[in-house]
């Protein structure tokens, strides 16, 4: 137990640098190239990626999660992960390019033929990564892991910027995402020294399990993503666009911060045995981690948004402003609807994940066409996710609570305190007196404040036990943990 809870405490603290690191250079990328390039740019980047995206989720077969998840695996086992997963993302590529001409045509842009080639080069590319790495994230060893994500990360990023000012174009994400997936496959190999090599010998044991990937991956897929077609047809490119910046802008610490430890406790969940004491301890932990992260920043971005778009993003972002308020409570939706999908799958119920993916989906789906005649604008479209996106984790609460996963006290135990908070710590910062200050002074103060106020409700709730006596034991541990790590750091300085 102690062993495993010391692993989770530096899986996590691993990843917090390395998702602060990310998180940090994402927003300063985001912000310059928001400034560089037009929100048509952007628009143009996201129906190619869609278009990618989709490609890839019909070819997901969860080889990941099946390493992970299966118990006394063997080195024949991550041999055959890893090749399977290769052998398909390479057959990926090929069907993309082939199929390259007929989307861009399809989307009646056909100048981006040649973007949608060298895009189908991702799957293969990112395949080909060391699977090594799945035999380390088993055992919850993420330091080799963080340095080879940080170091791509960093130099893609780089080079989109740079690219950028020289091209002012889309192309400058395309060639920035290539390079950046390129380092991450050349670094692995020149970091981890131990290989995977290419073997099959387990594939039909492994389709058992990968067949429900796939299909729950279709159907989460489009149920992540209708959204983002709703804002083409409302707006075209520039609505879709302007739509798919403000999601990013707002979930970069979802996909940077709360989806890695999400993954770590993944791990932990996945190898305890199923419906024991210890597994329904991991699950705890993890959503109270995730609900006391996820609520302050949802909060935040709808008190904030004004004057970051002023200062940051610029002029051309201005109308834009109600879209990034509205959606910046995806970070909890997002953040606890990716967690219940890990949790179905931790525990081997890949079956009615994708049971609940379609049932879900179809609920979404029938809701805004519905209120389409209602939606003529990405603002109010973006009002209306918001609510289908908390329907969708109201109802996978009760889902796992049926499975008997988790009972759906946890989640309201969880959740509510750091929701509450959240919730006062922003109407407090509201009655702050900001209106002499120019944008900048008044971000710095909102922002600080709110993580002052915030940071002592949950020391409180902690000494309190708000949070329960096991949970609130853990949290104090994790804190103490980090806290040993900058001190150490900075003394070694």
């Amino acid at each position: 137990m102690f062993n495993r809870n010391n692993r989770i405490i530096k899986g996590i603290g691993l990843l917090i640098l390395l998702s602060w690191f990310n998180r940090i250079l994402g927003f300063f990328s985001i912000i310059i190239l928001a400034r560089i390039l037009q929100p048509a740019d952007f628009g143009v980047m996201a129906i190619i990626i869609l278009a990618l995206q989709f490609t890839e989720t019909l070819t997901d077969i969860g080889s990941e999660q099946y390493f992970i998840q299966k118990n006394n695996t063997t080195v024949a086992d991550l041999n055959c992960a890893w090749s399977s997963n290769l052998l398909i993302k390479i057959l990926t590529t090929i069907l993309f390019a082939i199929f390259s001409p007929l989307i861009a045509r399809y989307f009646e842009l056909d100048h981006l033929t040649y973007a949608f080639l060298i895009i189908s080069t991702f799957p293969t590319i990112n395949a080909l990564n060391n699977g090594w790495i799945l035999q380390l994230k088993k055992h919850i060893d993420y330091k080799k892991i963080t340095q080879v994500a940080a170091v791509s990360k960093l130099l893609g990023n780089v080079a989109s910027i740079t690219l950028a000012l020289m091209l002012q174009s889309y192309w400058a994400l395309i060639i920035g995402n290539l390079l950046s997936s390129s380092l991450h496959v050349l670094y692995s190999y020149i970091l981890i020294q131990q290989r995977a090599n290419f073997d099959l010998t387990h594939w039909r044991e492994q389709f058992q399990f990968s067949k429900w990937v796939v299909a729950k991956g279709v159907i989460g897929h489009i149920r992540a993503k209708f959204d983002s077609w709703f804002a083409m047809n409302i707006q075209g490119l520039t609505g879709l666009g302007a739509y798919n910046v403000s999601k990013d802008l707002v979930l970069l610490p979802s996909r940077e911060f709360l989806s890695p430890i999400s993954h770590v406790f993944f791990t932990a969940i996945a190898q305890s045995s199923n419906y024991s004491d210890e597994q329904q301890l991991q699950i705890r932990k993890a959503l109270t981690i995730i609900a006391i992260i996820a609520f302050p920043i949802a909060a935040g971005w709808d008190v904030i948004a004004t004057p970051f778009v002023h200062l940051v993003l610029g002029e051309q972002w201005l109308p834009h402003i109600p879209v990034i308020a509205s959606l910046g409570a995806l970070v909890v939706t997002f953040s606890i609807g990716n967690f219940i999908s890990q949790l179905m799958t931790a525990t081997g119920n890949v079956k009615s994940l994708f049971y609940y993916d379609v049932v879900t989906l179809a609920i979404s789906l029938i809701v805004l066409i519905i209120l389409i005649p209602n939606i003529t604008n990405i603002e109010i479209l973006a009002r209306y996710r918001i609510y289908i996106g908390f329907g969708i984790i109201t109802i996978g609460a009760i889902w796992l609570s049926m499975l008997n996963i988790v009972p759906l006290w946890h989640f309201i135990k969880a959740t509510i305190y750091p929701c509450i908070m959240a919730f006062l710590t922003m109407q407090i910062i509201q009655y702050i007196p900001l209106d002499t200050y120019d944008m900048l002074t008044t971000l710095i103060i909102t922002i600080t404040s709110a993580i002052i106020l915030y940071t002592i409700s949950i020391f409180l709730g902690c000494k309190m036990n708000l949070f329960g006596r096991v949970e609130s034991s853990f949290l104090q541990q994790l804190i103490r943990e980090q806290l040993t790590v900058l001190i150490t750091r900075r003394k070694n300085i």
